[in-house]
């Protein structure tokens, strides 16, 4: 080395300025001794296999503790099986240079960050993993969440007529709501101002947030989403702005033809039901304002609300099942997307097959539901809506709407006061329930 330092001094009186600087800088490093790491890991993480939490704690409640099990990871042990072994080979990792994470490990860490809400920083000291790793393993795995619960067809957009003749289908049958496609509604997702964003996702609650924009069918499934719409987007933008949207608007969702209402000489479109934040359009219905409404229109807003309570139900399942969205989620915005992705295709993986309101997914008395001719409030509401990382979107439309919409309303609050399309409970429930 001190023939090099010889040789540069040597040259160094026959250079510029900016060239002798760089020199410096070349003998500054070659005189600096590597730095040698204080360990290759931490000692605590070397004992994961005898005292990290998966080798321990989740072995234990998967063989004698499935109540503690579906505590933890919101599934049951053989649930958990089952979606192993088609996520594995997405994040199973090799073993040539040393031992890497079991690919169960790895999505035990995953579903515990999403069901608990825990900070990465406390998952890595109880599962016994650097806290640059868990953050890798919950980026990687949920994003291998949603790939493969996709191709299994547990978010599976409805294609054919007669797909969207099902949903319709459901919601006549336990909603007593005909020609009704799906709810619609959105959610602000909380989360850390990201890095260099501006105002870009700051909301009106004054917090940062992206936009989750869902359709639900009648079990409570979602049927579309639209993941990632910045948070500073308000009035027409979060709507009109978002690829469900746009597909309503300009009909590219393959709806049926309009059909004669049950047995009655009307003729309704299929649409979609929403609050005030979304516009009346000929295939979105939404409730009347409260302002000037008389006892028919009233009757037809507790039609629509009871079919549109089942989207605003299916957010509530999703954050008391996931309670990562309890607070703000901190981590960039692709892996906040990744991570509200899985949780909409792990909620619908969960209640696949479930019946309307009997599972261990869903119990009864947790959505809302009716008795004795009033609207008991779900537990989810009280649970969810105290502490959540969930936000209501502001209104999305104006009271601008056409002709054409302002009648296919009409016609609905005809339909529902008639004797074709009246349920027996109907006048009871507006009684107790006076606004809806």
């Amino acid at each position: 080395m001190s023939k090099f330092i010889y040789l540069f001094c040597e040259i160094e009186m026959t250079l510029t300025r900016r060239q002798i600087i760089i020199l410096a800088i070349l003998r500054r490093r070659l005189r600096r001794k590597k730095r040698a790491p204080r360990f290759w890991m931490r000692p605590i993480y070397a004992k994961r296999k005898t005292k990290g939490e998966f080798h321990c704690l989740v072995q234990e409640m998967k063989l004698g503790d499935h109540e503690l099990f579906f505590k933890q990871f919101r599934m049951l042990p053989t649930k958990l099986e089952e979606l192993l072994r088609w996520v594995a080979p997405k994040i199973i990792k090799s073993n040539i240079k040393r031992e890497s994470i079991s690919a169960e490990e790895r999505l035990c860490v995953t579903l515990r960050f999403l069901a608990s809400g825990d900070s990465q920083s406390t998952i890595s000291g109880s599962y016994r993993i650097s806290r640059s790793s868990i953050s890798r393993i919950i980026r990687e795995t949920t994003q291998a969440l949603w790939d493969v619960l996709l191709e299994q067809d547990f978010l599976e957009i409805p294609k054919t007529e007669n797909d969207w003749r099902k949903i319709a289908a459901d919601f006549e049958e336990l909603w007593n709501f005909p020609h009704c496609l799906g709810a619609i509604d959105g959610k602000h997702i909380s989360m850390q101002a990201p890095d260099n964003s501006g105002s870009l996702f700051f909301n009106y609650k004054k917090t940062f947030s992206i936009v989750l924009l869902a359709i639900c069918n009648a079990r409570y499934q979602f049927t579309m989403v639209d993941i990632g719409e910045a948070g500073r987007q308000s009035d027409g933008g979060v709507f009109a702005n978002s690829n469900i949207g746009y597909s309503i608007v300009n009909n590219l969702l393959s709806l049926p033809e309009a059909e004669l209402l049950p047995n009655s000489n009307i003729v309704f479109p299929y649409v979609f039901v929403g609050d005030d934040a979304f516009p009346l359009r000929f295939n979105l219905i939404k409730p009347y304002s409260n302002k000037t409404m008389n006892m028919h229109q009233v009757i037809a807003n507790y039609r629509i609300c009871r079919a549109r309570r089942i989207i605003e139900n299916s957010f509530g399942i999703l954050a008391s099942r996931f309670r990562i969205f309890r607070r703000p989620i901190i981590a960039e915005v692709e892996t906040v997307e990744s991570i509200t992705k899985a949780c909409v295709a792990l909620h619908n993986y969960l209640m696949k097959g479930s019946p309307q309101h009997e599972s261990t997914n869903c119990p009864p008395g947790f959505v809302d539901f009716e008795r004795n001719n009033q609207i008991v409030r779900g537990a989810w509401r009280n649970e969810v809506y105290n502490e959540t990382g969930f936000r209501e979107l502001k209104r999305t439309g104006s009271n601008n709407f056409s002709k054409n919409a302002k009648d296919v309303r009409e016609n609905f609050c005809t339909y529902v006061n008639s004797e074709a399309g009246r349920v027996p409970w109907q006048n009871d429930m507006i009684s107790v329930n006076r606004y809806i």
